[in-house]
């Protein structure tokens, strides 16, 4: 032996390398003539559609967050327990109703000074007779289909409009009326010093996250089939082109290179289109309302952090696959050859994600819907493992199927030739059936859960009958108008009875206790209709 070690590998001198041939390879998805062009078009709008989809997941704490911050901000803050009138304080008192199955919020409004707060939105109390609307609200009562609305508020003239961060969403209906009538603190009549409540941040928890994750992976796998059918197209091209780099002394491990370059140029377009159709999705995003939930286009910023990882990590991964894909092709100077195997479909994993997905699911079927996080999640979970393992089992079952003597046995020419051309290789219809199965799953569960969630009857309530409950305090309506109050209630058209009650409330004089907004108060007077 010479005792000669072999010399350190230059690594500036390899990151060089690394570099040319990647730049090679990004030039030749460029310039590779209308194919190239094509190819990397294909690949940079499915790459741009996968980077829109994860940007619009990494926005969903920021959207929740900014919804609760502006709902804390228009909450009140109650003056001090035995506190008089001052120039800074504001009588208050809920007037929420509902149209329609909507939820309609309001608040009665009266200054007891020229400094009183002012809700967040508006930059002005209403006076007397005097209505500060929602845009969606206005849209409503100036509308055809809001004229039973209107007539709630008779003699009442808008004067303002609610600006966003008054709102949660673009759809929320919100109104405050101004009034003169309203005198004293009372049960249902509030004495406040400001309006906005500080808490805890919007934290997403085990539900939610799961949730996205079920809808990501409902819209990335049809982008994933659609990005490996766009990669095959002008694949023999590129073949060709690589054979002849062999045929000038380009070796195994340069051609690599360049082929993942060729990725590389693809997802970097692809970065720039799904940033593009990310900003452009934004603002269409505000007129879509969903279980009257609706979103801001300035709520929909993607997490910094998050949107640290997408980039480098689509980078990483088009390099990577491109140079996973080519260890299993041999390209040599006369040509290229693939040395894949057929993959051999085993079963005992596919039918474990469908058993496993039923065990989760069916204590629920068997005990009936559970409450809490753990449930949610156990749903969440069993469907989507039952999901997943329905797409997983199907490239299986397609072998097996068409492998049967019985599939060739009748038909036409046509079911021949595609028998048999699933026979040779089912990969790629594999595929796309799997792709599309899980993305028509995926979005039904998505809306089951969604509708399981948001649309389930509270446990007391009933559904027997259709019948309105209809509460009016003193501070807003005198008690001596009750009668009347009822009176009126009972001639509306479609009402065949009203039940009115008074209730009231004494405590002695010197402990007097704080007043219970959910109890039933002095001179209040609540009114059933059937």
């Amino acid at each position: 032996m010479s005792g000669r070690s072999r010399p350190a590998p230059d690594r500036g001198h390899t990151a060089r390398r690394w570099c040319a041939d990647l730049a090679m390879g990004a030039r030749f998805a460029v310039t590779g003539g209308r194919e190239g062009w094509i190819r990397t078009a294909l690949t940079a709008l499915g790459v741009g559609l996968g980077v829109a989809v994860l940007l619009l997941a990494a926005s969903v704490p920021h959207l929740l967050n900014g919804a609760q911050e502006r709902h804390r901000a228009r909450s009140v803050v109650p003056a001090a327990q035995g506190a008089g009138p001052s120039d800074r304080s504001l009588l208050t008192a809920p007037a929420d109703t509902a149209f329609r199955d909507r939820p309609v919020q309001g608040r009665i409004v009266m200054a007891e000074g020229p400094h009183a707060p002012v809700p967040p939105g508006l930059s002005r109390l209403p006076g007397p007779g005097e209505l500060a609307v929602s845009p969606a609200l206005g849209d409503l009562l100036r509308s055809p289909a809001g004229r039973l609305l209107k007539d709630r508020f008779p003699h009442l003239r808008i004067t303002a409009t609610i600006r966003d961060e008054g709102l949660t969403h673009p759809g929320e209906l919100v109104f405050y009326e101004g009034s003169d009538a309203l005198r004293r603190p009372d049960f249902g009549v509030e004495r406040i010093t400001a309006f906005g409540d500080r808490g805890e941040p919007f934290r997403p928890g085990a539900p939610t996250v799961l949730l996205l994750l079920v809808s990501c992976v409902a819209l990335l796998v049809p982008v994933a089939v659609f990005l490996a059918t766009a990669v095959r197209f002008g694949g023999e091209r590129r073949d060709r082109r690589l054979a002849a780099l062999r045929l000038v002394g380009a070796d195994r491990a340069t051609t690599r290179r360049i082929a993942a370059g060729e990725a590389l140029a693809g997802a970097l377009f692809g970065l720039l289109t799904g940033a593009a159709v990310f900003l452009a999705g934004r603002v269409p995003l505000a007129g879509i309302s969903l279980f009257d939930l609706g979103v801001f286009p300035s709520d929909v910023v993607p997490d910094a952090r998050v949107t640290a990882l997408v980039v480098p990590a689509v980078l990483l991964c088009a390099v990577g696959s491109a140079l996973f894909t080519m260890r299993r092709v041999t390209v040599e100077p006369l040509g290229v050859t693939r040395t894949a195997r057929p993959p051999r479909r085993r079963l005992w994993w596919r039918l474990l994600l469908p058993a496993a997905g039923v065990a989760l699911l069916l204590p629920r079927a068997i005990g009936g819907p559970g409450s809490g996080d753990a449930a949610s999640v156990r749903l969440i979970l069993g469907t989507a493992l039952l999901l997943l393992g329905v797409a997983a089992v199907l490239p299986w079952l397609l072998d097996a199927v068409v492998a049967r003597p019985a599939a060739t046995g009748g038909g036409s020419q046509s079911w021949h030739l595609a028998v048999r051309r699933l026979q040779l290789s089912s990969t790629a219809a594999a595929r796309s059936v799997s792709g599309i199965t899980v993305a028509v799953a995926g979005a039904i569960a998505v809306q089951m859960l969604l509708t399981g969630s948001l649309s389930l009857p509270d446990a007391g309530q009933t559904t027997t009958a259709a019948w309105t409950e209809v509460d009016a305090y003193d501070g807003a309506v005198p008690t001596a108008r009750a009668g009347q109050m009822s009176s009126l209630l009972r001639a509306a058209p479609g009402v065949r009875t009203a039940h009115a009650l008074v209730a009231g409330h004494a405590a002695p004089a010197r402990r007097q206790p704080a007043p219970d907004p959910a109890a039933a108060g002095e001179g209040e007077a609540p009114s059933r209709t059937r």
